[in-house]
């Protein structure tokens, strides 16, 4: 069973440091989506040779202004970039790769290219949205910050092999099948999407592996001009990083592989077995924080057994929404999957499951959906087509157990809530859909003898790419690679451990390696102002509310940021005019900020008394919970309410 990838959060500090300094940038926050990769095989060919790739197509890149949606930072710039299929084959098909990018400050000194994992993710996205904010918390302003969806995702011949309405039909099938319908069903979502691809792409499919999205970075790197490339890599997005350097290590100049994936020498039981006790760990801590803190919704003396309760549940009868769309076991699996990714999801996972528990999948839905890609209208991503394509294609699938129905016992036993369904049968279908999809590839063997320094980051509680993996691969790519190790909880730490962020962009803009055995912890919380409690609130305007959705898809954790949230019948402009009126006979003084989240219906206010500190006042209105980036909050906030978002700026 491979845990499937999905969105987290970006932090959100960066965003409000921009705003109190005054840039004219203006900044859209979303989720970035670092991904857990899949358990891979253990049956590694060759070492693959590097190419030489010559200069792309299109010898510039003719940078220029963004017409995609969610590029709405009008300082970002975008291109596309030509290059082959088939690397063997250069005359022949092609992709153009889209490609966005902060550009460098002054005197630019190189680029640094981003690649938020899957295999599949979006790498254009966490640009688009949060550039700005990546690049000013990393402090790399003399390097181009860039993104690109690697080939076979969404703008870069994104894959479709079968339509959204299969995806929505098949999204969430029961594991176990009670019924006729229900087994067909589940043989038929594989089986489907395997023909859909075998018709449509043929042959093609081996060609979207990361030995060739490698290739493709080193294109990029020529299009820029530039000797050597900087990489950022979160969770896949480390293996394409350490791919890339195996096959060109002179012209690695930095890399940081956050969240490391290592498929190299994992055995056969490994492959299966470590997402799944990753899981299984995480979901005990979660579990413990419920049954201790008081405003878990989903509390119990035994979080665990009513969590089994509710799952059995839901396999026995499924529930429906208001929408129609019925709910069952698979859905609550995929949601409580996707919360154990962040600590910031744990709130939103115990409402959720507790709303389900009393008849509502609201929760649970939009959880899971945003885990998955897909949208409010049932539009999806392309990450779910792409995600097996790729990884069949670049050999890390996984491999055929000698004794299935032994393994399956010991992966019950191992992780007795996510294996508990798994069955021998199971196990050999995910064994065998590479070989349906691509057959027999090979796939690069992990090392590393050049000069460019390397963090390697891993996570003593990440879930979805377990610490075992970085120790290997630190140890795989030599003596200029270093491991830090993030004590706290959760996958992908960029922007959101300080201690880890800070070392990132030594690295990146300085070449600064970090001691040896270095270790992170978990940032203390920010403290209230002594000011806040003085702030005044109009009389339209609730008490605060704690919508723990809408925090995490927002990034604001309190770790970074010391913020309220409260709601009002008010438009979005009535509530920051109230605020601003409340606030007249105040020392805060108003003043003119970029846009914190430049999404339609959002308003936003700036104070500043310089003795106290600044206030961010954003007002959402209901229209803003259809636009993709808070769709998954949508759930939690009444019909035809305003949010209102206080935020304390330090000065």
């Amino acid at each position: 069973m491979a845990m499937r990838p999905r969105r987290r959060v970006l932090a959100f500090l960066a965003l409000i440091s921009i705003a109190a300094c005054g840039t004219s940038a203006d900044v859209r926050s979303t989720r970035a989506d670092p991904i857990g990769s899949a358990p891979v095989s253990s049956d590694a060919p060759d070492s693959t040779e590097p190419d030489t790739t010559d200069a792309p197509r299109n010898s510039t890149l003719d940078w220029g202004p963004c017409d995609d949606p969610n590029a709405q930072d009008s300082s970002l710039e975008c291109t596309t970039l030509n290059v082959p299929l088939d690397y063997d084959n250069p005359g022949g098909d092609s992709i153009d790769l889209a490609l966005i990018r902060v550009a460098a400050d002054g005197d630019r000194t190189g680029a640094v290219l981003l690649n938020p994992g899957g295999p599949g993710a979006s790498g254009f996205d966490p640009i688009a949205f949060s550039g700005q904010a990546i690049a000013v918390g990393l402090g790399i302003g003399s390097l181009d910050l860039i993104g690109f969806d690697p080939r076979g995702v969404d703008r870069s011949g994104g894959i479709h092999c079968v339509s959204d309405a299969f995806m929505d039909e098949h999204l969430y099938v029961d594991d176990t099948p009670d019924t006729t319908e229900e087994e067909a069903l589940k043989d038929e979502a594989e089986d489907g999407f395997i023909e859909g691809c075998r018709q449509k792409y043929g042959d093609t499919l081996r060609f979207y592996s990361t030995e060739n999205a490698a290739r493709d970075i080193d294109a990029i790197r020529a299009a820029l001009g530039d000797d050597q490339i900087s990489f950022l890599g979160i969770s896949y997005g480390t293996y394409l990083g350490a791919a890339y350097a195996t096959m060109y290590p002179d012209r690695v100049r930095a890399m940081v592989l956050d969240s490391a994936f290592d498929p190299d020498d994992d055995t056969v039981q490994q492959q299966f077995e470590t997402q799944l006790v990753g899981f299984e760990g995480a979901f005990d801590n979660w579990a413990a924080w419920c049954e201790g803190d008081p405003t878990c919704e989903f509390a119990a003396t035994d979080v665990g057994a009513r969590w089994d309760a509710l799952i059995q549940q839901l396999d026995d009868s499924p529930i429906t929404g208001a929408d129609g769309r019925v709910a069952n076991n698979a859905t609550m699996e995929r949601a409580t999957q996707a919360a154990l990714y962040s600590e910031s999801q744990w709130p939103v996972l115990s409402r959720a499951l507790a709303q389900a528990e009393a008849g509502d999948p609201i929760g649970i839905f939009a959880v899971a959906d945003s885990y998955n890609g897909r949208s409010e209208d049932g539009a999806f991503t392309t990450l779910f087509q792409s995600f097996p394509v790729i990884q069949c294609a670049s050999g890390i699938g996984l491999s055929l157990p000698d004794d299935p129905e032994a393994l399956t016992a010991t992966l019950r036993a191992a992780a007795p809530r996510f294996a508990k369904t798994i069955t021998a049968d199971d196990l050999i279908s995910e064994a065998n859909m590479c070989e349906r999809l691509v057959g027999d590839v090979d796939r690069v063997e992990l090392s590393y003898d050049g000069e460019g320094p390397i963090v390697v980051v891993g996570g003593a509680n990440d879930p979805a790419t377990p610490i075992r993996w970085a120790r290997e691969l630190t140890a795989r790519l030599g003596p200029n690679a270093r491991l830090v190790t993030y004590t706290g909880e959760g996958h992908g730490q960029l922007l959101v451990s300080s201690c880890v962020t800070e070392i990132e962009g030594a690295l990146l803009a300085d070449l600064t390696l970090p001691d040896p055995d270095t270790e992170c912890g978990t940032d203390p919380i920010v403290d209230k102002p002594d000011w806040w409690d003085d702030l005044p609130v109009p009389d339209e305007v609730s008490d605060v509310v704690t919508l723990p959705a809408l925090a995490a898809v927002l990034g604001a954790l309190p770790t970074q940021v010391f913020s309220e949230m409260r709601t009002t019948s008010l438009s979005a402009e009535e509530a920051v005019a109230a605020y601003t009126d409340a606030l007249s006979d105040s020392d805060f003084q108003q003043f003119d900020a970029p846009a914190v989240l430049p999404i339609d219906d959002v308003v936003q206010g700036a104070f500043a008394d310089f003795e106290s500190g600044a206030l961010v006042v954003i007002g959402i209105g209901p229209a803003a919970f259809d636009d993709r980036v808070l769709q998954s909050a949508k759930a939690e906030v009444p019909a035809n309410t305003t949010v209102v978002w206080l935020i304390a700026v330090p000065i």
